[in-house]
């Protein structure tokens, strides 16, 4: 049906309409992709709406049909109906191929129905105009776009001209950098391969931030200066912060453990990496930030993921921050603002290649090592979680976001439904039943712990936990009487299990 064309660029691929296919539209109603008037003596109001569907989602135009009732009545056109359709037209701007098709009504002789099909954006287009001003839809009403989304939309269009990394930041001081964080990533690109050992001799930090152009032509810092470097940058940007979560269960209902990291984008690395080593576990050193461990998700999954949503991110509006949410079931990281202008995720898995909206940032991050290698990021993550056989990961544009969900092999913890007795229900497979108290905490992280590591020892749950051997035996003696583990194998090759 013609409606299927909503979402494509191509201006003329839209079928010529009948009266049937005209019905099977309205009887959906006016809304977010329709708008109809009685007669083209509502030619700019209709036009304003036409102009909103250009920058919303895509939508019908149509003339001829009563709003109320939405009763096809038609109306007379002549030539110079025709030629008033087409100059209105000319006042889109940019120029865009549309055309006006002029069904005729079968019951009503020299009536028409005059439908004009305007296509929906892709990706950050620059915002349309209709006589100069430009329009949204908000649900089914047509509005004026306010200035700062008109901005906003103009910025994204085009992030090379309007970047915002390299726009300088007027409030910033030299002793708003910090040091040690620019010293750490040239020592690590050193040692990487990446950046010149000459680097290691500048002495001063205005020379180090020129190293990776953060400053402008007359010396101001720049925005990315801040972001990367920054002493406690919120104070400067509020969006430089990442919020992080450990939900109870599958929806948002329950918070386990939360925190908001308010440093430079290094500091923020860090804080997503150690916060999902602590909920998501992890075997071997969970200091080391580089190996490549199991975590319940692959490690280099995570880190590409990670980089990919503070590297990738937009950040002209102050009240979009990025997060990442972990759930028993999959983790979430929720990243401001979508792919470059006409591509797609399946775009760079077929054909990986670097398109970054923050070309400095970017450089950066790749110089201190900690970025493997252009492009690469989308594909080592379809590819680590299908290694490792986890489910395909999904990618979903969402307004102003773009968020990317890994759901786990296996929950990372049983789901614990307290019964007015105090008892523990429910757990794996339908789980754990009687009146058996709720654990506390440090019973609980055993808990968890042999049920995502079948078959582990009581010395290894001494040194992941880092507790004394004696401690642990007692707390896994109490799961055992309590009959939530148990033990099988031998004495000498056996382990814990979940009953």
């Amino acid at each position: 049906m013609a409606m299927e064309k909503k979402g494509k660029l191509s201006r003329n691929s839209v079928k010529e309409l009948t009266i049937k296919d005209i019905e099977n539209i309205i009887h959906r109603d006016e809304g977010r992709i329709l708008e109809v008037k009685k007669t083209t003596g509502e030619i700019v109001a209709g036009m304003q709406s036409g102009c909103a569907f250009l920058n919303t989602e895509g939508g019908w135009l149509f003339f001829g049909i009563t709003p109320d009732s939405l009763k096809i009545n038609g109306q007379d056109v002549a030539d110079r109906t025709m030629q008033e359709v087409a100059w209105e037209m000319t006042k889109i701007s940019p120029a865009i191929d549309l055309s006006a098709q002029y069904i005729d009504i079968p019951v009503s002789a020299g009536k028409k129905i005059i439908a004009i099909w305007f296509p929906a954006p892709i990706g950050y287009s620059a915002p349309y105009t209709y006589d100069g001003k430009p329009f949204y839809k908000v649900e089914n009403t047509t509005k004026p776009m306010p200035r700062e989304m008109y901005d906003e939309r103009i910025r994204l269009s085009n992030p090379k001209k309007f970047s915002w990394e390299k726009t300088p930041c007027l409030e910033a001081e030299i002793k708003n950098i910090s040091a040690k964080s620019i010293d750490n990533v040239i020592n690590s690109g050193i040692n990487k391969g990446r950046i010149p050992r000459e680097a290691a001799y500048l002495k001063s930090r205005q020379a180090k931030l020129d190293h990776f152009d953060l400053r402008t032509g007359d010396g101001l810092l720049t925005n990315g200066a801040i972001a990367l470097f920054g002493k406690a940058p919120n104070r400067i940007f509020s969006q430089c912060k990442v919020r992080l979560a450990r939900f109870e269960g599958i929806d948002m209902d329950k918070f386990r453990d939360q925190m908001v990291c308010y440093g430079n984008l290094f500091e923020q690395y860090d804080a997503i990496i150690s916060f999902c080593q602590k909920h998501m576990f992890l075997a071997g050193n969970m200091n080391q930030k580089e190996r490549v461990d199991t975590l319940t998700i692959p490690f280099k999954a995570l880190r590409e993921a990670t980089l990919n949503l503070l590297v990738h991110r937009t950040w002209w509006s102050g009240a979009r921050t990025p997060s990442v949410a972990i759930y028993d079931n999959r983790i979430e990281f929720m990243n401001p603002g979508n792919f470059p202008h006409g591509t797609t995720v399946e775009d760079f898995q077929k054909h990986p290649h670097s398109e970054p909206i923050n070309e400095i940032i970017s450089n950066v991050f790749f110089k201190s090592g900690l970025m493997e290698a252009w492009g690469r990021g989308i594909p080592d993550i379809f590819g680590e979680c299908k290694a490792a056989g986890l489910p395909k990961p999904e990618f979903e544009i969402i307004p102003n976001f773009v968020c990317l969900t890994i759901r786990f092999k296996h929950p990372l913890t049983p789901h614990f439904d307290r019964e007015e007795n105090g008892g523990i229900n429910g757990g794996i497979n339908g789980g754990i039943n009687g009146g058996i108290k709720a654990l506390n905490e440090n019973l609980k992280q055993i808990y968890l712990l042999i049920y995502s590591t079948p078959g582990i020892k009581t010395n290894q749950v001494a040194e992941k936990l880092t507790r004394p051997l004696p401690t642990v035996e007692k707390q896994m003696a109490i799961l055992k009487k309590m009959g939530l583990i148990e033990h099988r194998g031998s004495r000498k090759n056996g382990g814990y299990y979940v009953k």
